[in-house]
């Protein structure tokens, strides 16, 4: 909400500065993003009255225009010409500035005729965005006035971020009733007034809301004989200013309101209106219409719409139709205040993927007693701007919920806030808010304004005393605590799990939790959950694996030229389990690029057994046992990958991407990845025990063994039976040799593995050791077929 300072005023007159309310509605809860001062730059633009208005001698689109500036007479060379001899206009002559050129401006000759500066159209003073002729300014300014004083545009503008939860704050007035609650200034809300014709409004239109829970109230004013004029030139600029633009008077004059009151509005053509009257409707299922920004939109049962007699001219709290649009030809217009629910809003708003300053409001939470103030406003400007006569009374069906009263216990708001509150402290509060109270004992109740849609129970009522009465009073001690502190078991579980991994080496991402369906079909999804209304149309899913977006933050680090990539991610995956969505965390890893790129590293790349350490280290740091099962298929290589084993069960992946992916991907070189399933790591973890070991102190005996077995059969599996073979004498086990070919068979392989046995109170003997030797031999042979090697 763009706040324009001199407005403000209008209603609460302050005389903090801007930078100092900025910083008191900071400390309250209306965080001030900026302080802006649109019109900084202008400098030395004066009226100046037009003499004469004549061709230029060498150019057929130029004008040159004689002035007088008050003191003098002088000539500018103008490209437009909607000005006539005794206009008065903004001149911007030499040594003067406007915001939209970075410097002062000079005379300078254009084909051949000196121009002492410029004629200023409404965009280049900060007043609109029109380009279209040069601004014709009231014909009352005398020559030589300054206009940055006469059009009160040395102005500030604080720029307020609005919380979803005081939409009160989306209008000048309810920023004005929070600075005064905050400084004790008085609030000055006048009621609009304007004179009414003796027709009546409800003789001319009528009516009909179809669905009062989606509407439950609808007001209609009728003017006529609106005339087709400009709004006043320092109401442009305020417009502009706050962020709307500027059209015509009588589009201005409900914009203004709007802003001022916060309650939305919507003018009609009168005379396009079928009937004419109102009817508000549900939306038929596939029904059409054409919206002021000339989309044709469809339309479900759960919008509501604004209709004529016989069609659709607005959809509801969102935007108007182009049917019934106010233009150049209007001359009587048909005004809508109105109260909508705002859920239905915001479906609609979601739906249609059309916010407006309309919809923003109405979502949020509109005021419904402002409706009838709303309309009543609109009135008084575009009388006093486009001479409209106002019909008496309204067509006004449905009316204001009552008042809702919450009460609050001063002991319970002594306890949450930390020091004493009173009941005579609480109602001071209140009525600095201007809300009616009551005491009865230690408990406040407070009847709560249509404005205060935020404020639903007793704690609501403790935050705005906290608020108004400075949230410095809150102290500094720790308030006492029953239980006792930390983290969930669960979320130590993620943060041991990246820690381990960075200790591994790699750097943490967070990606965004949203895939297409070219990501899915990379890792072979079927369960995946589709987002109803995704950030991107392509990426309309929820992730099942980490990987594919962990490969996309590879690609964009190879295309910035990173050398080496080996980044991690921890996260929440999703999935459709028996038709319910089910969440899981998960952690993934992607490693590419040189592996050490010192000059020690030798250009070494990184690969799958880069990947399968880092799955160690994992493994080692959460105390349990990983092992490796059979060859994955696409994405991966077949040589190079295998599922990752919990006791027998898969628990993970593991493996190099498949060349051709890879290149499908856009990646270059070897990309080896992993990702494992958490919560079943976490129950093996937390039944593991880490046991710290003396140093040994006695000698290890150490044994090669090499092993033929069948190519087919995994080292992991030989490694795994030998370890349990071992049993607690084993100290170390590495394989250190894999040999194929003569002398040995076709389909064998010799697999070595270097054999540390070691006891913590003795020294093995050598019968010791070789009756492990043959213990393990002899597992080995039973249940893999392995022969040991003697020669």
């Amino acid at each position: 909400m763009r706040v324009v300072l001199s407005w403000l005023r209008e209603f609460c007159p302050t005389e903090l500065s801007a930078e100092e309310l900025a910083e008191l509605l900071t400390s309250k809860g209306a965080e001030v993003e900026a302080v802006e001062r649109p019109w900084e730059r202008l400098r030395g633009v004066i009226a100046a009255r037009v003499l004469e208005v004549r061709d230029h001698p060498n150019s057929d689109r130029l004008c040159v225009a004689r002035v007088h500036t008050g003191s003098g007479e002088t000539e500018v060379v103008v490209g437009v010409r909607n000005m006539a001899p005794g206009d008065i206009v903004p001149l911007a002559g030499p040594g003067a500035m406007v915001p939209l050129l970075p410097e002062p401006l000079a005379a300078r000759e254009i084909r051949g005729v000196v121009s002492n500066g410029m004629l200023c159209a409404p965009d280049e003073l900060g007043i609109s965005h029109s380009h279209e002729g040069i601004l014709i300014l009231p014909p009352d300014l005398e020559p030589g006035t300054d206009l940055k004083r006469a059009l009160g545009l040395d102005d500030a503008v604080l720029d307020i971020e609005v919380t979803p939860n005081r939409p009160d704050f989306l209008s000048v007035i309810g920023i004005a009733r929070e600075v005064a609650a905050a400084t004790g200034a008085p609030l000055r809300i006048p009621e609009p007034t304007f004179p009414e014709e003796e027709e009546r409004a409800d003789e001319v239109a009528t009516v009909r809301v179809e669905d009062p829970e989606r509407c439950p109230r609808y007001l209609a004013r009728v003017l006529r004989d609106v005339r087709h004029v400009a709004s006043p030139i320092p109401v442009q600029a305020r417009l502009t200013a706050a962020g709307m633009r500027p059209i015509s008077a009588a589009v201005d004059a409900t914009n203004y309101a709007m802003l001022e009151v916060g309650q939305p509005l919507h003018p009609f053509d009168l005379a396009l209106l079928k009937g004419p009257g109102i009817v508000v409707r549900r939306a038929r299922e596939g029904e059409r219409m054409v919206t002021l920004d000339g989309v044709e939109r469809v339309l479900t049962a759960d919008d509501l719409l604004i209709c004529d007699l016989e069609r659709p001219v607005a959809v509801a709290g969102v935007m108007g139709g182009e049917v019934a649009e106010i233009s150049e030809a209007t001359t009587d217009i048909l005004l809508e205040s109105a109260s909508f629910e705002r859920g239905g809003i915001q479906r609609t708003r979601r739906r249609l993927e059309l916010s407006t300053e309309a919809s923003m409001r109405f979502e949020r939470g509109v005021d419904p007693e402002a409706v009838p103030r709303g309309a009543d406003r609109a009135c008084e400007l575009m009388v006093a701007w486009c001479g409209a006569r106002v019909l008496s009374g309204a067509v006004d069906v449905g009316r204001a919920p009552e008042r809702r009263w919450v009460s609050m216990r001063t002991s319970r708001a002594s306890m949450l806030i930390g020091y004493e509150v009173t009941p005579a402290d609480a109602v001071s509060v209140f009525d600095r808010l201007g809300m009616r109270s009551r005491i009865d004992g230690e408990v406040v109740h407070v009847e709560i304004p249509g404005y205060r849609v935020d404020i639903e129970r007793e704690v609501d009522l403790i935050e705005e005393v906290v608020r108004i009465q400075g949230y410095d009073r809150v102290g500094a001690t720790l308030p006492p605590v029953r239980q006792a502190g930390g983290v969930p078991e669960t979320v130590a579980f993620l943060g041991r799990v990246r820690e381990l991994l960075v200790r591994a080496g790699l750097r943490e991402v967070q990606l965004v939790p949203f895939v297409s369906e070219t990501d899915l079909a990379l890792v072979g999804a079927t369960d995946a959950i589709r987002i109803t209304n995704p950030l991107q149309a392509e990426e309309g899913w929820l992730r099942t694996s980490l990987l594919p977006n962990l490969l996309k933050a590879v690609r964009r680090n190879l295309h910035r030229q990173v050398r080496s990539v080996a980044i991690f991610e921890v996260g929440t995956v999703f999935r459709l389990v028996a038709g319910r969505p089910e969440e899981r965390p998960s952690a993934a890893f992607a490693l590419t690029g040189v592996a050490d790129p010192g000059w020690t590293g030798g250009g070494r790349v990184y690969d799958v057994f880069d990947a399968k350490g880092v799955l160690e280290a994992v493994a080692a740091g959460l105390g349990i046992r990983l092992d490796h099962g059979e060859a994955l298929g696409r994405p991966f290589h077949p040589g190079r990958s295998a599922a990752v084993l919990l006791r027998g069960e898969r628990v993970g992946v593991l493996g190099e991407l498949h060349p051709s992916v890879a290149a499908a991907l856009d990646l270059t070189g070897r990309i080896a990845v992993g990702e494992l399933d958490l919560p079943r790591l976490r129950e093996a973890a937390s039944e593991a025990r880490i046991v710290g070991a003396e140093i040994p102190r006695f000698p290890p005996v150490r044994r090669d063994l090499a092993f033929v077995v069948d190519v087919d059969v995994p080292a992991a599996a030989v490694e795994a039976v030998l370890r349990e073979a071992a049993g607690e004498l084993l100290d170390a086990c590495l394989l250190f040799d894999v040999f194929e070919g003569d002398p040995l068979p076709p389909g064998k392989r010799s697999l070595a593995f270097s054999v540390d046995l070691r006891a913590p109170d003795r020294t093995l003997g050598s019968e010791e050791a070789d009756a492990v030797v043959a213990r393990i031999a002899e597992r080995l042979a039973r249940e893999l077929g392995a022969e040991l090697r003697t020669g």
